[in-house]
């Protein structure tokens, strides 16, 4: 008996052909398939951007409209504060605050809007994204603790107690009330010894104390938060992690960057700043910071940078150096690059976590582009001394 070839198979002309084997042939083909792509490691892939796909059209339909330039021209020829506020409202925002409210209660809205985001994004985001979304609250978290710090060192520590919202986890009403009557930061630093948060604090109060300055209790707290976001990162799979590493390697090696610089350009003792240095940047490893640190001066640091994508960036602003605003133009040109890094990942990485961390950046950059907009016509300022301050994305031509 003559076995019959495939073609003769498929001929639905053929009496061997009936609907049922070809059903049969289907489906062995569509498991032989998906075996294929299990074995080659695949399957995972297609599986975690089909989870992505929901947020992703989400986020995309929501977008993040002050950071773009046309938005933010519109909404600074506001008349007055109160139009502003009413530009705002249109687009959703500080709904639950009065016209009338000042800067400050509009910042303090904008925050609590923005954490319960937060919150709200990690719940519909795949699992895969989870851990990210946990060392991007305890960030937040630990930007409540700046707030008190701050709070303190301006001399308002009275503030603390009247925004619950804003506490630290382990910030209890009597440990509030107490940090609203102190008197000195070693006090504030003392008392919080009563969360984890107190420890890195207390580790650097003396460097405080020296130099009046709130830059070293800010860094031991983001030291705090860049350890927990790589441990987090090092139990994601790699495919799924690639767009938040890329991330945080640049953003360590901007924390770098601003405290070696900002150290250099006060005079601060080298030995200190060394303590402050993060390692696992993305171009700057921890030798090149060391060797960073033991420079001369600002110029002569910054002619360590050659070679990396910082160069460019940096090199303008500081031709002018030492001019009054130098400090302020390198916040801002980091700020920049920051942002432009993270547009690149987000199309990068469109189909798994690119998109969502791009709007989780971007979000916390248009929330300061509107504090400034509104403290700036608060102020009287005009839109030509309030725009150089914004970050924006790259506006298509």
């Amino acid at each position: 008996m003559d076995i019959p070839d495939l073609n003769t198979l498929l001929d639905t002309g053929s009496p061997y052909f009936t609907h049922l084997s070809g059903a049969v042939l289907i489906v062995i083909l569509i498991l032989l398939f998906l075996t294929l792509l299990s074995t080659a490691g695949y399957f995972p892939v297609l599986l975690s951007i089909t989870s992505y796909t929901p947020i992703i059209a989400r986020l995309k339909a929501k977008g993040v409209p002050f950071i773009e330039p046309l938005q933010l021209r519109e909404l600074m020829q506001s008349s007055s504060v109160q139009d502003c506020m009413s530009r705002l409202k249109s687009y959703g925002y500080l709904t639950d605050v009065p016209i009338e409210c000042t800067p400050d209660q509009a910042e303090e809205e904008l925050l609590l809007t923005w954490y319960e985001e937060v919150i709200l994004l990690r719940s519909q985001a795949p699992r895969d994204a989870w851990l990210f979304f946990d060392a991007f609250l305890y960030f937040q978290e630990i930007a409540k603790v700046k707030r008190i710090i701050r709070l303190i060192h301006m001399d308002r520590s009275w503030a603390i107690a009247e925004t619950p919202e804003l506490w630290p986890e382990g910030c209890s009403p009597d440990l509030a009330a107490k940090l609203g009557n102190v008197q000195s930061m070693s006090e504030g630093v003392r008392l919080l010894q009563e969360t984890r948060y107190g420890e890195p604090l207390f580790s650097v109060l003396a460097l405080y104390e020296k130099e009046k300055s709130v830059f070293y209790l800010d860094h031991a707290l983001d030291c705090m938060g860049f350890s927990e976001l790589k441990s987090q990162m090092s139990m994601v799979q790699t495919y799924l992690a690639s767009p938040y590493r890329d991330y945080i390697a640049v953003l360590i090696d901007i924390q770098n960057i601003r405290a070696l610089i900002r150290a250099k350009h006060s005079g601060w003792n080298p030995e200190a700043v060394q303590l402050c240095l993060i390692d696992g940047g993305q171009e700057l490893p921890m030798w090149r910071l060391v060797q960073m640190n033991e420079m001369m001066s600002v110029p002569d640091l910054l002619r360590q940078l050659s070679g990396t994508g910082y160069d460019p960036v940096l090199s303008p602003i500081f031709r002018t150096y030492p001019s009054t605003d130098t400090m302020l133009r390198m916040d801002m040109a980091l700020d920049q690059y920051l942002l432009d890094t993270i547009s690149r990942l987000g199309l990068t990485y469109y189909h798994t976590g690119g998109p969502l961390l791009f709007y989780l950046v971007a979000k916390e950059f248009e929330l300061r582009n509107i504090r400034i907009i509104v403290s700036g016509l608060y102020d009287g300022f005009s839109a030509d001394k309030i725009t150089p301050m914004l970050i924006t994305v790259q506006e298509e031509t």
